[in-house]
């Protein structure tokens, strides 16, 4: 998959995150058995959005401790889109003001190099970085509902050189987006699309019920027993290493 096509796959989902109000919703009503139909990884230079990263460093820090964040990373694909995504993103990490540096010093030398600073920034490294492109067909309506899903893998190594409350810690953590339609890839076919982590839980961003609805009415999908309704359950199955 060449740079051209990541871009445009990366915008596609920008797309949808402007478009789509920010709600939360449980999954969806449907009923779904996913079959995996397609698999692609590949390495890339750097995440698509820090979701990971901000996750991380939330989970610790619940409350601001600081107004700089530098992310430490090989320059790619991301860094044009990086201020559009954060603003996107209701979180103190997110309104931190990140800088971009290149990955040529270790997370830990960066750390060093701001220590004497009244408020040391956050530093955080992502390295390791793979994109999983999946495509899940759902037995249960005979595969005319599809999920697409686009995940990346990363190290995440994040140091905070504070005299008072230091930390530093290394995460291996996915961040995922999922788009789920019935039939085309259209709107008016879209029944969801969430992301993940989203201050560590599953978010759904978009989930049209009248859709799903009608389609379950004209038993077009499988209804969802009440028994196995988990609005925190992930929607497809674990990825290929």
């Amino acid at each position: 998959m060449n740079k051209t096509k990541l871009r445009l796959l990366f915008a596609f989902t920008l797309a949808l995150l402007i478009a789509c109000p920010y709600r939360i919703l449980a999954c969806s009503l449907a009923y779904h058995d996913w079959q995996l139909k397609f698999f692609i990884k590949i390495p890339i230079n750097a995440p698509f959005i820090p979701l990971s990263e901000i996750s991380s460093v939330q989970e610790h820090f619940k409350k601001p401790a600081t107004d700089q964040i530098f992310w430490v990373v090989k320059p790619g694909l991301l860094t044009p889109y990086l201020n559009t995504v954060l603003s996107l993103i209701d979180s103190w990490v997110a309104i931190a003001d990140w800088q971009v540096i290149p990955e040529t010093k270790s997370v830990l030398k960066v750390a060093k190099q701001y220590s004497q600073d009244n408020v040391p920034p956050i530093i955080i490294g992502s390295d390791r970085n793979y994109l999983k492109v999946a495509i899940f067909l759902d037995g249960n309506s005979n595969n005319n509902c599809c999920q697409i899903v686009v995940a990346q893998d990363s190290r995440i190594r994040c140091v905070f050189n504070d005299s008072i409350n230091p930390w530093a810690q290394e995460f291996n953590r996915q961040s995922w987006f999922s788009f789920i339609f019935y039939r085309y890839p259209l709107p008016g076919y879209i029944l969801s699309f969430s992301m993940y982590p989203m201050k560590g839980n599953r978010q759904s961003m978009y989930e049209d019920h009248p859709l799903v609805e009608e389609l379950l009415s004209k038993k077009l999908l499988m209804r969802r027993p009440d028994l196995v309704v988990d609005p925190y359950s992930f929607d497809f199955p674990d990825l290929p290493e």
